[in-house]
């Protein structure tokens, strides 16, 4: 897993755009929306071509779609031990000076730390491999405004921006971050973690899916530039929110988790 970024190219003129590419407004137009239906479905695919144009045109709307996932605790590593016994996964509390390595910006973490978030740093020797982000109760989303609370709350927690560096995404470094993640959760008697990740992160997905994840719902939100439309699968299902403080509750219950399709 990685972080989730988007950089688009932003035109200052939509002629600079055509330009540019060297190619006619109607075939841009229609390679950005039909070309990712293959991958991603119909619907996704649309929704996903759309913000692309959004994006590319310097328009204020963004299209989210995120699949929200279940996870139960492993009691036993995923690796062998041998394996990851250089590595050493702790705490990461917010005077740390490592933090000064993490992409996402003061604001972004001061706001985690300030809703009561713990952060996980995979360590080898002194030098950060990867790190990872959890909620012990309700997660409130910075992409888009939700809140996702994990259901029980004694027993499931809600993690977030699981990241490795690029230099280690070929090793160990991803599986021992995730094995000393599962040990620390053990150890507090939790035994699911909730996630939610973009159905448009294709290789997020593919790896979930090697970690017996199963997927609970999904939602989709459309942002313009002070207001959000959400609609999901789960509760409340539909929500319109015109200020920063509406913000939607979505309950993530890993309740009858067997049942769930993976």
């Amino acid at each position: 897993m990685y972080v989730e970024t988007g950089s688009c190219y932003v035109p200052s003129r939509l002629t600079h755009l055509v330009r540019e590419t060297n190619i006619s407004m109607p075939r841009l137009l229609t390679s950005k929306v039909t070309g990712p239906i293959a991958e991603f479905g119909l619907i996704a695919g649309l929704l996903y071509g759309i913000d692309e144009l959004f994006c590319r045109f310097g328009s204020r709307f963004r299209i989210f779609c995120y699949e929200i996932m279940i996870q139960p605790i492993a009691a036993q590593p995923i690796a062998p031990p041998s394996l990851t016994k250089n590595i050493r996964v702790r705490e990461v509390p917010r005077e740390d000076p490592v933090l000064e390595q993490f992409p996402p910006s003061q604001d972004a973490l001061d706001q985690r730390y300030s809703q009561g978030a713990v952060c996980l740093g995979a360590f080898n020797a002194e030098s950060l491999i990867g790190y990872q982000w959890l909620c012990f109760g309700p997660y409130e989303e910075d992409e888009v405004r939700c809140t996702f609370v994990p259901e029980p709350s004694t027993t499931a927690v809600f993690d977030f921006d699981f990241y490795v560096y690029p230099e280690q995404r070929f090793g160990i470094g991803f599986v021992a971050l995730w094995d000393g993640t599962s040990d620390y959760l053990r150890e507090r008697g939790i035994e699911y973690s909730c996630s939610r990740v973009s159905y448009f992160n294709t290789a997020s997905r593919k790896s979930h899916k090697h970690f017996k994840w199963k997927r609970a719902g999904l939602a989709v939100f459309l942002r313009g530039r002070s207001w959000q439309l959400m609609v999901s699968t789960l509760a409340p299902y539909l929500h319109v929110s015109f200020s920063k403080s509406s913000r939607p509750r979505i309950r993530v219950s890993t309740v009858g988790f067997s049942a769930l399709r993976d």
